[in-house]
């Protein structure tokens, strides 16, 4: 809260300062001066927008991180426009309304692009995160259940190639594709019948067979 009522400020002060300076300045106050001057409050307007639209739902450290290339763009797009605003007031006699109009559109328009394109891009990424975090527990499930039946299991060579198994599935690839979830579900059925298995030696076998299916799969499908 105290970083944002920092932003907050800075950015009441920054337009004041360019307002003020704006209007001090021995310059004609035109129709481009008067268009050049609405398109940066409404720049300044967009931070806010920008800020809030860059901390959606961010509610951890690593989301707030990701909201910084948003705001990144704001920024520029503020700076271009003030740019384009001292520009455009210091030629105000000069300059026609119409080409004020032109260049202020352009830069809100790229502005906006960029800012669409990045807000896509950020949320594409906590997408892919989400199901990558979601794969890795289950894979995590899966090697919990099958060290518990290493655990308890008496037989010392079925115990061993269950260890074995659990440190597989451990290093096995989580950046599956929506294509091995047939296989992904096999191997999770195979590692449940492992629990009132008699024979486990076959179906440890099976289930070591099928993720490496899944490995080899994930690197030929990426």
């Amino acid at each position: 809260m105290r970083n944002k009522t920092q932003g907050y400020l800075i950015l009441a002060i920054s337009f004041s300062l360019v307002t003020v300076i704006a209007f001090v300045l021995p310059t004609q106050k035109t129709s481009a001066f008067w268009i050049a001057y609405a398109f940066t409050v409404l720049a300044f307007v967009a931070q806010l927008i920008i800020w809030r639209t860059a901390w959606k739902n961010a509610k951890s450290l690593k989301s707030k991180f990701l909201g910084l290339p948003i705001i990144c763009v704001g920024y520029f797009y503020l700076v271009i426009q003030i740019i384009a605003f001292a520009i455009l007031a210091g030629t105000a006699g000069i300059v026609p309304s119409w080409v004020a109009v032109i260049v202020c559109c352009v830069i809100l328009g790229v502005a906006a692009v960029c800012l669409i394109a990045t807000d896509a891009g950020r949320d594409e990424i906590e997408r892919v995160e989400q199901k990558i975090q979601s794969k890795v527990s289950a894979l995590k499930m899966l090697q919990i259940d099958v060290e518990m039946l290493a655990k308890t299991e008496s037989d010392s060579e079925v115990k061993s190639k269950l260890i074995k198994l659990a440190e597989k599935i451990r290093y096995s690839d989580p950046m599956s594709l929506d294509a091995l979830t047939e296989l992904e579900g096999a191997i999770a059925g195979k590692v449940k019948e492992l629990k009132t298995s008699a024979d486990k030696r076959s179906l440890i076998e099976e289930i070591d067979t099928l993720l490496s299916e899944q490995n080899a799969k994930c690197k030929v499908l990426k």
